[in-house]
């Protein structure tokens, strides 16, 4: 492959190294035991790179709704929920509305959510703060909406800090001065200090919050509300989204609206809202499904089923000695290479073993010193899934490593040691 020029050509290269390996952009032939292995040509491979993580996607109750919903409605409703919208909307909101105690809009993903909410909260003098590591689909519709790309910046992740630093000088200069973070970070499985956040809320009046708590829904939470709720109660200066299409099961996304005028004013005026097409009738029968066990004591069970899985694989990992960069609170789960290189070479000699899919985190998801691998559990795992897919990846890890001249310290280094000690 030719040597990376630019920083497109710089991603272009990672992706195809991925693709040349067979980890990235991989074809899926079938799923079997209900989401557990995957069938990629004539190998079957556990699956360690869903964000399903409670297992839902595959609930008999879920599928029989969408079954239902598409003799109902058919494939697709082809009309913009501004002229003509299926009362599954209706429903499903005021299910939703239950689970979070506020009004809810779906939207027909998280980035559309971003795109429809983002022009109506952000005002032309308004200062906006990016972690470091906040999701693309977060910081891509900030660069899209801001009318004044000069006001934008980034900060160090999680370096509060340095957010109150800006906050003191930024005092005065700006109407408001929005942080945009994710509850639980895609990519590391970390987590923002959010009773932290909350205590800067209350010290700086022009200081307003952004979560997106997309990783966070579902498994956390009273009714399954999510991360952010689980830790923090509404707050008038903290504007919420989420994702329906990682724990919840099905697909889409939400905005958590103060009040019910508020929620009519972005239903009216946002502009993806507007022009973009709706959820699917199957995809919203299921979110309805969903919402409903959501509701239940039920989520309470897969919950703590998560919980004890989460807990095996850090054990389990601390026991092999592997840099695990997450710090086991989340179901996303990093260990460092080093390299893309090492990655690479791991996941594709678990995939060929059949022990499990896992992903390849490099430039430009993370910095390019600290590519890893990104594991994700989900109650779909066996506990022996977890023990047979460590144990050969530090089989594989460490000599892969010495091969590449990557030592722990310099993995370490890299990270900054305050990460390896969470």
């Amino acid at each position: 492959m030719q040597k990376p020029v630019s920083d497109v050509s710089l991603i272009n290269y990672n992706i195809e190294l991925a693709k040349s390996y067979g980890i990235l952009q991989v074809d899926v032939d079938d799923i079997n035991d209900r989401g557990r292995t995957l069938i990629i040509g004539d190998n079957e491979v556990v699956n360690f790179g869903s964000c399903s993580y409670l297992g839902l996607e595959s609930d008999p109750r879920l599928v029989a709704a969408a079954h239902e919903a598409l003799d109902r409605f058919g494939v697709h409703f082809s009309s913009s929920r501004s002229y003509l919208g299926l009362s599954l909307y209706e429903e499903a909101e005021a299910k939703l509305a239950q689970v979070f105690g506020k009004p809810v809009i779906v939207t027909p993903s998280t980035t559309l959510g971003h795109m429809a909410l983002l022009p109506l909260i952000i005002g032309t003098g308004d200062r906006l703060i990016l972690d470091q590591q906040v999701h693309s689909s977060v910081a891509f519709s900030v660069q899209q909406v801001a009318v004044n790309p000069g006001n934008i910046e980034r900060i160090r992740h999680n370096r509060l800090d340095y957010l109150e630093n800006r906050l003191r000088k930024l005092s005065g200069q700006h109407d408001k001065v929005w942080y945009f973070a994710d509850s639980v970070y895609s990519m590391y499985g970390d987590i923002a200090p959010l009773k932290e956040l909350v205590v800067l809320l209350d010290r700086y009046e022009h200081f307003h919050l952004y979560l997106d708590d997309a990783h966070g829904m579902s498994w956390a939470g009273e009714n399954g509300a999510g991360y952010v709720r689980q830790h923090i109660p509404h707050h008038p200066r903290i504007m919420l989204t989420t994702s329906l299409g990682k724990g919840f099961g099905t697909s889409g996304g939400a905005i958590i609206c103060h009040n019910e005028e508020q929620k009519t004013f972005i239903r009216n005026c946002g502009g993806t809202l507007i022009f973009s097409g709706p959820l699917q009738p199957a995809n919203l029968a299921a979110v309805v499904a969903s919402a409903d066990i959501h509701l239940s004591p039920e989520i309470y069970v897969h919950q703590e089923k998560l919980r004890t899985r989460i807990a095996y694989f850090q054990e389990k990992a601390a026991s092999l000695n592997l840099p695990m960069v997450s710090i086991g609170k989340t179901p996303l789960f990093y260990i460092a290479t080093g390299t893309k290189q090492v990655g690479c070479e791991v996941i594709a000699a678990l995939m060929q073993k059949g022990l499990g899919y896992t992903g390849i985190a490099s430039y430009p998801s993370v910095p390019t010193t600290n590519s890893g691998i990104r594991i994700l559990v989900n109650n779909h795992h066996l506990l022996h899934d977890i023990d047979a897919l460590l144990e050969e990846l530090a089989v594989l890890l460490f000599p892969e490593m010495e091969k590449h001249g990557i030592s722990m310290e310099k993995v370490w280094k890299a990270f900054g040691r305050e990460m390896a000690a969470q």
